[in-house]
Formats: structure tokens, C-alpha cells, sequence
């Protein structure tokens, strides 16, 4: 059913008819308004107007407008109701089918669906289009239905005209009558289209805070993704931290003799020794004290370039807060000795030691960097090396791929550094700014803000993860291991549990063979048949099997179904019969007869059938080194995990031979077998290596490892402390008036005092 009512259609068609005034129709046939509209399907017309209201309609004029007069140029009239015919052949079918729709041929007869309609054979009625008073002849090169006409006019069908109009017609109404969207309707959905948007932002920011780690909340025990760099040969890697060393201990010391001089020279005046014009004189000590520190921020090179590089990276650092106190005092140093005024001394010495502490804290990291890659040089491929699990610290095979860029990585406190540094700086320059505004004592911005700066910097933030770093290194080398810097540490020592096998708890050497007992089968027999499982099960007893099994001449035999008891004991099949060896309770637990007369507690019992066949007597000798380790685990509070495949090997074992309760974990078999098969494979990564055997090594660097990663944290919380500390009482003492007390020898005290802290923790690195 059509959506417009008789009226409108006929209003519509009437406005056709007037468009189409002047069209030629077939001689012979007349087009009416109601042949129209039976010809289009429809079944009843509206009757014809009544007079009166046709003399209202528009006529049009009778006499045609004369030509236009002949130009230079002949330009076609542009007709907008006449020209674009070509469009209007091409876009006929589809607006006949919005009109009458796609399922009625022209006389309303219905199509039927999947045969094609032949085109009518009758000449259809065409328009004669005249374009500025001269006939020509304007084709539609995608047409080829219609035939060609002769030169001056071609045809338009009547259908395709009328087909446009009333779909033209019918869309405008459709625009013209839609009523407009209500003012709450649109602020709803603008609204609902910003929470939209919100939604989706808030979203991203959420993905990016879970996916990157703040430096804050840090864990300790998942690895920093970081795009890695291909690494350099040891060799070669050495050579350049020994180059950078050199370079480095020299401008320490070049640098270290104007610091020193300042230093001097700031003691002196506050103790009263100076005298004379340099007392009376502040300006005096503003040109020396300026020269000075000129010359030591000349000699601290280094620091300048490593600021330049971490700004480059988008980071700061005490590097940055440095070079900002030395150019802010060199400033008042400048302005004093200019204009000779000045009612304060300036700080100078403060900045300088500042800068020198900076240089000295490169020069301890790149200390430790070149003692780690020296021992990785001249050892080659570790034998072993320390990495972290789910269980804890496993010693495994070595490796000493990413040590060069795990040594390279930031540390946790240089992260912190990166953070804090701006807002201490920003924090100093905006007191700074109030404080000056508001005094008259005659100190400028330049004097306070150089005094907030060197207040408010912790002298001890340079050396807060160096210098337990250097005093790690220097202790782990002597004992032929070394850490991948202070994230090769951190790694190691993510867990306070440590995974201890057979051979870390009794090295070899220290298990021995006491004594042997055969129970009615041959000798040869029964050490053959240890042998096998012994080496089957990878036990730690195989060598002393081994030995007696080639004093008795026999062979290693082939065991079949092995498999481990959660009570101690291994079990298999060799020649049709069934073997089991393992511990006096897991025999008894087996319903296997024992002697009566037995005391043996590390003893090694073999059965055959469920028969007795032998008893071999092993002794476990204690050694001091892994006794120091199991204590020095114990008193840092990292648990023992036992990986171990001796039945014996148990933590009443290890308290009877250490005399010491270590609080061991002991896992069940099959996390046991687990373990032990773990630290048998390659680390993947090297976070610490180690060159000798042992427990004392691997517990020397995982309890170090752990004391240096402890004692970063609490230095670095220690100097800020000691900042913000100084930072508020450097503020109020300016704010209220009280700026003499603000000399600079008691600013070297106060900076000296909160350094303690950080020699502290530090000297207890290498002490446990």
C-alpha cells in the first residue's frame, strides 16, 4: 500500500504534467492524467478539477521568448529540467522500482520471478530537446537500447521523467515533513556519545597501567621486559669498563682538589681563622668560592654527559639535580663578585661536593661492571649460574647469555630517581620564589634558591645503589661468583627460598661407603643390581656403586618400570625380577624383613622379591663451608627447599650432621624430582654466575644478593628523607629571618650527617 493518499498523488502528478508541457505525444494516442494512472497500476483517479479552480493553476505563456542573440561563442543554455539525460536513462530503473516497486510491469501485471521481460516493441514517447537554437544530438555512451535518431534530437522516455519527478518530488516531502529531534533527545545522545568516548580512554589508561609495572610497586620476582640489545664478547666488554675506569678515577681526582680546596676554605671561615679584608668582604668570598666551583664543574665532565644522555632518554637523576645547584650558585657566585654586594656566603662548597659525589658514584658502578665482566673474561662459560623459579633460587648450568645487559639495566632506586628529582627541584625553585618575594634582609632569589637546592639535595643519593653494589661485587669475586649488577641481584634474590640438592648439602667427597652385607646371594650379583638402579634413579650413591662394581668385574644391567615411593625407595624390574632399594623405612613400609639387631640410620637396603639381599652402610660427613651456609641462610631467613634423590637425605639428616635446624622444606617425590631435574638444565638468562662448587658460593650470592638489594632500598629512602628534611628547615629558616644560620659549613654538616646512613648499609653488605 502506497504511503501517500490520493490527494498527494495527484498533486504530485499534476506538477509532472506540467513539466511535461511541449512533449510530442505518438500520433494517433492521447495521455491523460487518468491513462496515466492506469498505466502505473493506478485503479482510481481523481476526477478533473472544477473549472473555477483550474483558472486558479498556472498557465504557461503561449508565445515562446526570442533566441538569444549570437555570440563569439556558442555556449549550450543550461536547462536544469532539460539537460543530464543520460543520467536520467542510466538511474531509470532504480527510481521506477522505488516508485512502482520491482514486482508489476508497466500495465500492472505482476513479473514473475526468474524470467526475463522483453522490451516493448511500441514506440515509446520521447521528448525534443533543443539546446541553444540548434538541434543536436546528445547519446549516452552506456545506453545501447535505444536505436539512434536522426541528427538534431533524441528521446527521452516518458516514463524515466516522470519516474525522477515523483521520486524527487516524494523525497522532499519526506525531508520537508520529518519533524525535528527534541533538545533532550540530542543532549542525551551527545552525552551518551562523550561517556563513549571516556569509557574507551579510561579503558586504554587501565591496559597501559596493568601492562606497565610503576616504579614504586615493582615486583621483585618477574622479569623487566626490555627490548635487548646484541651483546659484546667479555673480552671485549672488560676493556671498555676498564677504559671508562680510568677515565673516570682521573677526573675524580683532578676534581677532587678545587672540592677539597672549597671545602677548606668554607671550614676556616666558620671556624674564625680568616681575618681581615676576607671577613669584611662577603663579596670576596663569592669571586673565590665562584672560581673554585667553576673549575670543579669543568672537571666533572662525566656528570654533564650523563645528564645530557638521561635527558635524551626522557629520565633525570641526582646528575641533573647537581648540574642544577652548581649553575644556580656559580649565578649568585656571579652576581655577588659583580656588583660586590652580598650579605651571606655563598654555597659553594656544598655544590661542589655535590658534583664530586655524582662523579664518584659513576666511577663506583663502573668499578663493579668491569670486576663482573674481568671473571666472566677469564673464566669462560660459567659452570654454573643462579636464577630465579617458583620454588626459589636455583643454582643451575651457567650461561652467560644477557649478563652484559642485565648489568646495563636501571636500577630500582635510579627509577626512583627519575620521579622524585623534578618535584624536589621544582619544589626548591617555587619556595625558593615565595621566600625571596617576601624577605628585605637584602638576600636574593639567587642566594635562597641555591641554599634550598643545596638543603634539599641528599648528598648520599648518588652513592645509594653504587656503592653496596662495588662492596657485593668485591666480596662475590674473591669467592669466584658475580652479579649482573643491581637487577642481576634483584633477581636472584626474589624468593627467601633457595633450592638445595644432594650434591649442594654433601659435595663430593663427603659420602663414603662404611661397610657392606650380603644376605644369601653372590657379591657380583647384588652390585650389579645396585649399580643399575643407583644409575637408573641418578642417585648421588652411583660413584661408590660404580667403584665396587668394577672391583667385582660386573656390568650395569638394564632396569625396566622404574619408579619412585613417597617413603624412600626406588623400584624396578631387572631379569623378570622385582628390585626395590631405599631406606630401613621404606623396606618396612615394603613388608620386607629387617634384622633385629639393626641400627644403622643411613643405611642403603637392596631386596629382591621381596627378599633382604643386602645392606650397604653409608657415612655423611659434615663440611664447614656448607655448615656457614646453612647458618648464614638461617640468620638472613631464607628456607632451604630439598631437591634431593638420596632417601637418606632428609632434614633430620641435615639437623644431626650441621647441629642446626634450618627449617628445610621437603617437598614430596615428585616436586623433588622436579627440582633436581631443574637444576640440571641451562638458565636461560644469566642473573649471577659461579665458578665454584659447592653451597657456600650460591648461598654467598643469593644472601648478598639480597643484603645489597635491601640496603639500596633503604639508603635511597634515607637521603630522600634527609632531603625533604632539609628542604623544610632550609624554608623556614629563610621565611623567618634566621638565614645566617644557614652558613655553608653547617650545611656540610648536616649533608655528612645523612650520609652515615647510606657507609652504614653498605659496610653491612659484605659483613654476614
Amino acid at each position: 500500500m502506497s504511503r501517500h493518499t490520493d490527494d498527494e498523488l495527484y498533486q504530485l502528478l499534476t506538477e509532472t504534467g506540467r513539466l511535461l508541457r511541449g512533449v510530442e505525444p505518438r500520433e494517433g494516442e492521447e495521455y491523460s492524467l487518468e491513462s496515466i494512472l492506469a498505466e502505473f497500476g493506478q485503479e482510481t483517479a481523481k476526477p478533473a478539477p472544477k473549472p473555477e479552480e483550474a483558472a486558479t493553476e498556472d498557465i504557461p505563456e503561449q508565445n515562446p521568448e526570442p533566441a538569444p542573440a549570437p555570440m563569439e561563442e556558442e555556449k549550450p543554455v543550461e536547462d536544469p529540467a532539460l539537460l543530464d539525460t543520460g543520467r536520467l536513462r542510466s538511474t531509470v530503473a532504480a527510481n521506477m522500482a522505488k516508485v512502482m516497486g520491482p514486482e508489476k510491469k508497466m500495465d500492472g501485471t505482476p513479473i514473475q520471478p526468474g524470467r526475463k521481460e522483453k522490451p516493448a516493441s511500441r514506440e515509446e514517447p520521447v521528448l525534443h530537446v533543443v539546446e541553444g537554437g540548434k538541434s543536436e544530438t546528445e547519446k549516452d555512451p552506456h545506453n545501447d537500447i535505444f536505436p539512434e535518431e536522426p541528427e538534431g534530437m533524441h528521446k527521452v522516455p516518458l516514463e524515466q521523467v516522470m519516474s525522477q519527478t515523483v521520486e524527487s518530488v516524494l523525497d522532499e516531502d519526506d525531508a520537508i515533513l520529518e519533524p525535528p529531534v527534541p533538545l533532550r533527545e540530542r543532549m542525551q545522545d551527545l552525552l551518551a556519545d562523550w561517556g563513549d568516548r571516556l569509557s574507551v580512554l579510561f579503558s586504554k589508561i587501565n591496559k597501559k597501567s596493568s601492562d606497565e609495572t610503576s616504579p614504586w610497586d615493582q615486583p621483585e620476582n618477574e622479569a623487566e621486559e626490555i627490548r635487548e640489545e646484541p651483546e659484546p664478547e667479555m673480552d671485549q666488554a672488560a676493556r671498555e669498563e676498564k677504559r671508562l675506569c680510568k677515565k673516570l678515577h682521573r677526573h675524580v681526582i683532578l676534581s677532587a682538589a678545587p672540592a677539597i680546596a672549597l671545602v677548606v676554605m668554607t671550614a676556616l671561615d666558620g671556624a674564625g681563622v680568616l681575618a681581615g679584608v676576607w671577613a669584611m668582604q662577603i663579596w670576596l668570598h663569592h669571586a673565590v668560592g665562584g672560581a673554585l666551583l667553576l673549575l670543579t664543574a669543568l672537571l666533572v665532565l662525566p656528570v654533564w654527559q650523563e645528564m645530557v644522555e638521561r635527558l635524551k632518554k626522557g629520565r633525570s637523576g641526582c646528575e641533573l639535580a647537581a648540574c642544577a645547584a652548581v649553575l644556580v650558585t656559580l649565578a649568585d657566585c656571579a652576581d655577588g663578585a659583580i656588583r660586590q654586594i652580598g650579605t651571606y656566603a655563598s654555597f659553594a662548597a656544598p655544590a661542589a661536593v655535590m658534583a664530586w659525589v655524582c662523579q664518584l658514584g659513576l666511577l663506583l658502578r663502573a668499578d663493579a661492571r668491569w670486576s663482573a665482566f674481568h671473571l666472566a673474561d677469564i673464566g669462560g662459560t660459567p659452570p654454573y649460574g643462579a636464577s630465579i623459579t617458583a620454588a626459589g633460587a636455583c643454582k643451575q648450568q651457567g650461561t652467560i647469555n644477557g649478563f652484559y645487559n642485565t648489568a646495563h639495566r636501571e636500577s630500582l632506586p635510579r627509577k626512583w630517581q627519575t620521579v622524585l628529582t623534578p618535584i624536589y627541584l621544582a619544589a626548591a625553585t617555587v619556595l625558593s620564589a615565595v621566600v625571596a618575594l617576601s624577605r628585605k634582609d637584602g638576600a636574593g632569589m639567587l642566594w635562597v634558591w641555591s641554599a634550598l637546592l643545596a638543603a634539599g639535595i641528599p648528598l648520599s643519593l648518588p652513592l645509594a645503589d653504587t656503592l653496596p653494589l662495588k662492596y657485593l661485587i668485591k666480596r662475590l669475586v674473591k669467592s669466584g661468583s658475580a652479579v649482573a649488577g643491581y637487577e642481576g641481584a634483584r633477581t636472584v634474590c626474589g624468593s627467601r627460598r633457595m633450592v638445595v640438592t644432594d650434591d649442594d648439602l654433601f659435595p663430593p667427597g663427603t659420602v663414603g661407603l662404611n661397610g657392606l652385607k650380603v644376605y644369601g646371594e653372590e657379591i657380583g650379583k647384588v652390585v650389579s643390581y645396585a649399580a643399575s638402579v643407583a644409575q637408573a634413579c641418578h642417585s648421588q650413591l652411583t660413584p661408590l656403586f660404580d667403584q665396587l662394581l668394577m672391583a667385582e668385574g660386573g656390568l650395569h644391567l638394564t632396569v625396566e618400570n622404574l619408579h619412585y615411593f613417597e617413603e624412600g625407595g626406588v623400584g624396578g624390574t631387572i631379569h623378570g625380577e622385582s628390585v626395590t632399594m631405599g631406606s630401613a623405612y621404606f623396606m618396612r613400609k615394603s613388608h620386607v624383613t629387617l634384622p633385629q639387631e639393626l641400627k644403622l640410620k643411613t643405611g642403603v637396603f637392596l631386596a629382591v622379591d621381596g627378599t633382604l639381599i643386602a645392606i650397604f652402610a653409608i657415612k655423611y660427613q659434615p663440611s664447614r663451608n656448607v655448615e656457614w651456609a646453612l647458618r648464614a641462610m638461617r640468620r638472613n631467613r631464607i628456607v632451604p627447599v630439598l631437591a634431593v634423590r638420596s632417601c637418606n637425605v632428609t632434614p633430620g639428616l641435615v639437623k644431626r650432621k650441621f647441629n642446626l635446624d634450618a627449617k628445610a622444606l621437603y617437598p614430596n617425590v615428585s616436586t623433588r624430582l622436579a627440582l633436581s631435574d631443574l637444576s640440571r638444565e641451562t638458565a636461560e638468562k644469566s642473573g649471577a654466575i659461579i665458578y665454584r662448587e659447592g653451597l657456600m658460593p650460591f648461598a654467598e650470592t643469593t644472601v648478598g644478593s639480597r643484603r645489597m638489594v635491601r640496603a639500596c632500598r633503604w639508603a635511597s629512602v634515607l637521603a630522600y628523607l634527609g632531603g625533604a628534611c632539609g628542604l623544610l628547615l632550609a624554608y623556614y629558616f629563610t621565611g623567618v629571618g634566621a638565614a645566617e644560620l644557614l652558613d655553608p659549613l653547617r650545611m656540610l654538616v648536616f649533608q655528612g650527617l645523612w650520609l652515615v646512613p647510606t657507609l652504614l648499609l653498605s659496610g653491612m653488605v659484605k659483613h654476614y
